[in-house]
């Protein structure tokens, strides 16, 4: 059986996050991300960097700003949540924004083409499901389930929508996000 290559994303989008870290708790919270990471975490905007690593970054920094303890899906679902936010730092979010907020719809059937720019060897396909519903199912995924639906959900409230993100695993790596907003 052929083995599938391991999910990547872009350095430059693990690196949103570890600057939004910095601006809210500063060398300190750096300092501290390291350790319970511990390995570096300067990254080259180029390099491509496993998506469990960025995972294991996103997770530390969820519980460094929690302030309590999380289980492992609150975690999952708030990792999602801070990976949308720190994603609206990034120039490829100023081109999507305003396209977004003429028609949600648009933008999510293009999930597959946004997905080139942040992943390698992981696959998006949207399926039009009605006027206000999308399924995007993820192939070769290697976030949690409740990611993404973290995510989604963090991207249709700052669009303004009232949405409902249900999120279903099939087998390992292939996820589906059905997404509905009024």
């Amino acid at each position: 059986m052929e083995e599938v290559p391991r999910p990547t994303t872009r350095g430059l989008f693990v690196r949103t996050h570890i600057a939004a870290l910095g601006r809210t708790r500063g060398r300190d919270g750096l300092i501290e991300l390291h350790r319970r990471f511990g390995r570096p975490i300067n990254y080259a905007a180029t390099e491509q960097v496993h998506v469990r690593a960025e995972v294991q970054i996103l997770e530390h920094i969820v519980d460094m700003l929690a302030g309590k303890t999380l289980t492992d899906e609150e975690r999952a679902l708030e990792a999602g949540r801070l990976h949308f936010r720190d994603f609206t730092t990034t120039r490829l979010w100023r081109l999507l924004n305003p396209i977004f907020r003429l028609s949600p719809k648009f933008v999510l059937m293009h999930s597959r083409v946004i997905a080139g720019y942040v992943f390698r060897h992981v696959q998006f396909v949207s399926e039009d499901l009605g006027e206000k519903m999308v399924r995007i199912t993820m192939f070769n995924n290697d976030y949690p389930l409740e990611h993404f639906k973290g995510f989604f959900e963090e991207w249709m409230a700052l669009g303004g929508l009232t949405a409902r993100v249900t999120a279903a695993a099939h087998t390992r790596g292939r996820y589906e996000y059905t997404i509905s907003w009024e």
